[in-house]
């Protein structure tokens, strides 16, 4: 017998569990790592770079310590608004690690180009970084907080030497509106072409807001010669490194981004060119199921290119054993002549064998968690009923179960349901929509009743709203043709 599949073998983003010691002692050390950068940082910057101690005196020692607690306090508020509000923070630590690795970034480049011009900061950054990546809401907290620590270390050094305050001020301002523009206004766009009209339009918002600010208070408009020149380049630069940072973070933190999705989902990606060549039935039966799913998620406002990824990718593992899955067999079937205990073993073992082939081909988890969850715990009926008429003594249904994990995300749940929809709609004779909703119906239901969304928030509304948009999308996938006269 196969071994179950442990709940340790990935990631269950939204269940209730708790986390794991091994968890919290990662993101502990990834936090600690963080502060220890930024703090490490701004004291080379201030003892270093810019020689503070010469202003301060006596007082420099308590000066860099104030410093420290400042950052230790930031970033302990960003830590406990994750742990809060958004616990895949610390279940999934790539999430984690690339907002503060982003943040920084964003600090560190703006700490030292300081030198330069205050208005050559790109106080953006971190926001151009992690719009495509994360979020609107993280994208927009880690700009926050990364501007928040910009103005605290600037303003010291300027109170410290004497500096005007009135530019640290204009780029925290400038730093809060772009970062916000960016945040809402860029997060989930795949488009290239998308990303760089709207950071065009909000770094000359961003431009703007500069000169306006800085007029305001001085009454005459910024240097156009010099500040206005650092402003164009800083702006458009963190606007063009996020566009190229995009595809080296999305791989060294293995993150999902709609550009990534789609990416997944080419014909020419090695796994669905795998499922092409040496399991068509299986390919085509995936693209069904992604259709479903794609506008279901939609339906109820999930992310549709996850939707369509999970799809493609939640049966790939038929790509062993291919021949003993019905869709992909001809004319023989080897089940006819195998024990019904061996057929259910190498047909459940496709969620675990697809577990495996998305860790070897590095697909993100929110993809190979699928995999596991899309049959959950039910019954493989076809040769549960074979076992129980070939033996007068009880059969364990165990035995003739998925050894899986219950879905615990919507997305999980969805392609759970148009999975055995499309299976079964294709199977029926002469289907029409009243047979397929009362098909539906007793699907959903027997799901629901064997406990299969017990760990998912989904709600009974959505799972009627996906039930209709599956019979409403039927008509169109099932369709019948216009017969032709015969060589016409």
């Amino acid at each position: 017998m196969s071994k179950k599949v442990k709940e340790t073998d990935f990631v269950l983003t939204e269940s209730g569990k708790k986390y794991g010691s091994a968890v919290r002692v990662k993101a502990f050390l990834i936090f600690i790592l963080a502060l220890l950068a930024t703090i490490t940082a701004t004291i080379v910057k201030y003892i270093v770079v810019d020689d503070l101690g010469k202003h301060l005196g006596k007082y420099a020692f308590l000066c860099y310590i104030a410093v420290v607690f400042g950052h230790i306090l930031i970033l302990t508020a960003l830590a406990l608004y994750g742990f809060a509000t958004r616990r895949d923070w610390v279940m999934k630590l790539k999430v984690f690690a690339v907002l503060l690795f982003c943040i920084l970034t964003g600090y560190v480049s703006c700490l030292f180009l300081s030198d330069i011009s205050f208005y050559f900061m790109p106080v953006y950054l971190t926001a151009y970084l992690l719009s495509p990546l994360l979020s609107k809401k993280d994208t927009f907290a880690a700009s926050l907080i990364m501007n928040i620590f910009l103005f605290m270390t600037i303003s010291v050094e300027c109170i410290v030497t004497g500096a005007n305050l009135l530019p640290a001020f204009v780029m925290l301002a400038v730093g809060i509106v772009s970062g916000s523009l960016i945040s809402f206004g860029i997060s989930e766009d795949p488009k290239k072409l998308n990303y760089l009209i709207k950071g065009t339009i909000i770094n000359v918002t961003a431009i703007a807001t500069m000169i306006v600010l800085s007029f305001i208070k001085t009454n005459k408009p910024l240097d156009f010669v010099d500040n206005l020149a650092y402003m164009a380049i800083s702006s458009s630069a963190a606007m063009i490194i996020g566009l190229l940072m995009q595809y080296i973070l999305e791989r060294v933190f293995n993150l999902i981004t709609n550009s990534r999705l789609i990416e997944l989902t080419d014909h020419n990606a090695p796994l669905i060119k795998r499922l092409i060549t040496e399991a068509p039935g299986t390919f085509h039966h995936s693209i069904t199921v992604s259709g479903f799913a794609q506008t279901c998620a939609t339906a109820i406002g999930e992310n549709p290119y996850l939707a369509r990824a999970a799809a493609y990718y939640h049966d790939i593992g038929k790509l062993i054993n291919s021949h003993y899955f019905k869709e992909n067999q001809r004319e023989i079937n080897p089940h006819d002549n195998m024990l019904p205990e061996v057929s259910a073993e190498i047909i459940r073992n496709h969620t675990i064998h697809g577990l495996e082939l998305c860790k070897e081909y590095r697909i993100p988890e929110e993809i190979a968690s699928v995999t596991i969850q899309h049959h959950g715990t039910m019954p493989i009926t076809v040769f549960y009923n074979k076992a129980t008429k070939l033996t007068d003594s009880v059969v364990d249904i165990d035995e003739y179960s998925y050894h899986g994990v219950p879905p615990v995300t919507k997305i999980a749940a969805i392609i759970m349901i148009c999975d055995s929809s499309e299976a079964a709609i294709r199977a029926m004779d002469a289907p029409d929509g009243e047979r397929v909703e009362k098909l539906l119906t007793s699907l959903i239901g027997a799901r629901i009743s064997s406990g299969q969304f017990d760990n998912c928030d989904i709600t009974m509304r959505e799972l009627n709203i996906i039930k209709k948009t599956i019979i409403d999308a039927y008509g169109g996938v099932f369709h019948s043709r216009v017969k032709y006269p015969e060589g016409k």
